[in-house]
This record gives structure tokens, sequence and C-alpha cells, in this order.
């Protein structure tokens, strides 16, 4: 099960600590897919767990109606407060229990939100739950984290992360025969106090995840080392899949 007390403190310090993340360069890559497969004008994409809107904005702001879902209402108030003249409509739905007024000609997810789903079939239901939205000839694009990430470069390790006005220590465990990933976060940050968050994400092959997609009614699945045009390798760290 998803915990719904995570992104509740972080949602307020995500944007800070997550700065580095690429996600311009995430956005490009995804546009430059949507107008690979979308033979339209004004195309409606669905953000799953959007979280504070990071790649949403910047899609809306390229031309595309965007529908950002994510469970944290924290994590939504930070993503509403960066609208100005975008055309977006954020949901408060759990994935899994994924509920739209209409259909959508695309559907994507980043940042390895679909890792927090942490039983096979839920996950299996999530992506006939995109299907069942999507217009002909939609396409899904998502990335989700590897198990040589978990094991190898996470471990059962631990960091720090400081910026000038916050910081947070990573505390990290994976178990290989579930498959979880496992992180405890404590936050600090200016005028605060220090706050923890529980986390879980799992890895799954990803035949399994073909799997998924063509059960779902999806064709074509393609796979990606990150958001790159090279095929995965054994060291993926981040597997972007392009389901059609």
């Amino acid at each position: 099960m998803i915990s719904v007390k995570i992104y509740s403190g972080f949602a307020y310090l995500y944007d800070v600590l997550m700065e580095s993340t690429p996600y311009k360069d995430w956005a490009a890559y995804i546009d430059r897919v949507l107008k690979q497969f979308l033979q339209k004008s004004n195309a409606i994409v669905l953000d799953l767990a959007c979280g504070t809107g990071s790649i949403t904005l910047p899609l809306a702001q390229m031309g595309y109606d965007m529908i950002g879902v994510d469970m944290s209402i924290d994590m939504l108030s930070q993503a509403q407060a960066k609208v100005t003249n975008e055309k977006i409509l954020f949901l408060a739905q759990d994935m899994r229990k994924l509920d739209l007024y209409g259909t959508v000609d695309a559907a994507i997810s980043t940042c390895d939100g679909l890792n927090y789903i942490l039983d096979e079939t839920e996950l299996a239901s999530v992506f006939k739950r995109v299907m069942m939205f999507m217009n002909p000839q939609g396409v899904f694009i998502f990335d989700m984290n590897t198990e040589y990430k978990f094991k190898e470069v996470l471990g059962n390790k631990g960091f720090t992360v400081k910026k000038d006005t916050a910081s947070y220590d990573w505390d990290n465990s994976y178990d290989a025969k579930t498959g979880i990933n496992e992180y405890r976060v404590t936050f600090e940050h200016m005028g605060g106090e220090p706050f923890c968050e529980l986390h879980h994400q799992r890895a799954y092959p990803s035949e399994m995840i073909c799997d998924f997609l063509r059960n779902a009614g999806f064709e074509t699945v393609r796979m990606y080392d990150g958001y790159s045009d090279d095929s995965p390798n054994e060291k993926s760290v981040r597997i972007v899949y392009i389901a059609s």
C-alpha cells in the first residue's frame, strides 16, 4: 500500500531539494515523443503522480492541455501555486482508482512515480485504467527505477543532501527477495522542526512491465535507458517505457 503521509511536509521543500533534477530535459524528450505519435495540436495529456507539476507545467507551456493527478493534496497545492495562464486541471486521486471526466490523447508518469505501486495486480490495474481513458492511437510514456539502482546504487546506504535553506538525510535499505526498496528521509529546514517520511518503492522486471502493458491493450512497447535514445543495459538506473 502507498502511505498517505508521504509527500506531506516534504511537498513544501520538494522543489528546493530536487532542483538538480533535469525536468526541462525530460519535458523536451516527452514533447519530442508526443510529436512523433500524436498528429494533432492541443493534445490532452495526463500526468500521473504529477507532484509539484515540474513536468506538467512546462508541457502546458508547450501547448498541451494538461491533467495532473496526484494523491498528495500538499504536492498539488504547490503545483497549483505555480500556474499563471497555463491550461492545467489538477485532480487529487490515487492512480489505482483513476477516474477522469473524459479521454486523453497521451499519459505520462515521471520521476519513478509508478515504483510506489507495490502490488503486481495493482500495477497491472493502473495500466488498464490508463488504457481505459486513452483515445485511439494514444501513447503512454513513463519511467521506473530499476533493481540495479535499488540494489547496487542505493543498497543499504545513506547519504545527505544540503541546500541553503533545507537538507535531508536519506537512509536506504533494499530487500532483494521482495524487490522492495525502503528509504527513511529526515528533513530539516530553516525555521522549522525536523520531520521524517518513510517511503517504499518496488523494482519490477522489465519483462513483467511489458506483459502488463500488452495485457492492458498496448500493442507496442519500447524501452530506453533513461531519457535517451539508447537501449537499456544491465546498469540502467531508470528505464523509460513508451507504450502505444
